[in-house]
C-alpha cells in the first residue's frame, strides 16, 4: 500500500485530491451515524444539535466556514506537503458537512429525513464517485493529448465528448454522465438512451411523444425508484412518510 501510494498518489501530484476525498468519505459516514443516533434518541456525548438564541445552527454552516477557510489558506500560501495534505482534509471534511445537507440548499427548508432529504445522498455518491475518477483515472485532457494530436483537434474531441456527457446528465442520467466525461464511451451509451420521465430531455421531446413518454414512466417507474430508494437508505437512513420530521440534522 505504501508502494502504491507513494507512486501512484505522491508522484503523480494526486496527494491532495487523494486526501481531499478520503476526509470527505470518513466525514459522511461520521456525520450520518451521529445524526441517525441523534434522531433514535440515543446517547452522543457531547456531539448534539447546536442552538444559538434558539436558532439550529446545522452542520452546513460548519461546512462553510471550514472549506472557505482551507480554500483561502491554500490560495494564499498554496504550500508543500505535509501543509498540503492537511489543507485538503479540512477541504473534505468541510465539503461533507455541506453535501450531508444539500438538499436543504436545494428546496430550501429541512428535508434531512423526507423523501426530498434523498438528494443529499445522492449528492455525496456522485461526489465520490467523480473524486475518485480524479484521483484513479486520466483525466480527458490528459487522454486526449496523449494522442500527439494538434490543440485544435484536442479541444474538438473534448467539445464533443462534454455535449455526450450534457445529454447524458439532461436525460437524468447524472452519474452516468459524470463519468463519461472521463469515459467517453459510457457518455455516449448513456446519451442515446431513454431518458427519464422528470428530465429535462423528456420535457422538452417526450411531451408530445405519449408513446416515448409512456415507456420511460415503464423503465424508471415505482420498482426503478425503489431499488434505488432501499441503497440510499441504507447508506443516510430511511426518510419518514410525512415528510416532515423533528430537525435532527446537527
Amino acid at each position: 500500500m505504501i508502494g502504491w501510494y507513494e507512486r501512484t498518489i505522491q508522484d503523480g501530484g494526486r496527494a491532495g485530491a487523494f486526501w481531499l476525498l478520503l476526509a470527505l468519505l470518513i466525514t459522511f459516514v461520521i456525520v450520518r451515524g451521529i445524526t441517525r443516533k441523534i434522531r433514535a434518541g440515543e446517547d452522543t456525548g457531547r456531539l448534539k444539535d447546536v442552538s444559538v438564541g434558539g436558532v439550529h445552527i446545522h452542520h452546513l454552516v460548519w461546512g462553510m466556514g471550514l472549506t472557505l477557510s482551507s480554500a483561502f489558506l491554500e490560495f494564499r500560501w498554496q504550500p508543500d506537503g505535509p501543509w498540503l495534505e492537511l489543507l485538503a482534509i479540512a477541504f473534505g471534511i468541510g465539503a461533507a458537512l455541506m453535501l450531508d445537507e444539500f438538499a436543504l440548499v436545494l428546496f430550501l427548508r429541512d428535508v434531512y429525513w423526507t423523501d426530498e432529504g434523498r438528494k443529499s445522498v445522492d449528492a455525496v455518491l456522485i461526489t465520490l464517485l467523480l473524486g475518485g475518477l480524479c484521483v484513479l483515472g486520466t483525466s480527458p485532457i490528459e487522454l486526449e493529448s496523449s494522442a500527439d494530436g494538434s490543440r485544435a483537434t484536442v479541444a474538438l474531441a473534448l467539445g464533443i465528448n462534454a455535449l455526450w456527457a450534457a445529454a447524458a446528465v439532461l436525460k437524468g442520467r447524472w452519474i452516468l454522465g459524470g463519468v463519461g466525461f472521463f469515459v467517453p464511451i459510457v457518455a455516449v451509451v448513456a446519451a442515446v438512451r431513454l431518458a427519464k420521465p422528470r428530465s429535462p430531455w423528456a420535457h422538452w421531446f417526450y411531451a408530445r411523444r405519449p408513446r416515448k413518454m409512456a415507456r420511460s414512466q415503464a423503465r424508471f417507474g415505482p420498482a426503478y425508484e425503489a431499488r434505488w430508494n432501499r441503497f440510499k437508505d441504507l447508506i443516510g437512513g430511511k426518510p419518514t412518510s410525512t415528510g416532515h420530521d423533528v430537525d435532527s440534522s446537527g
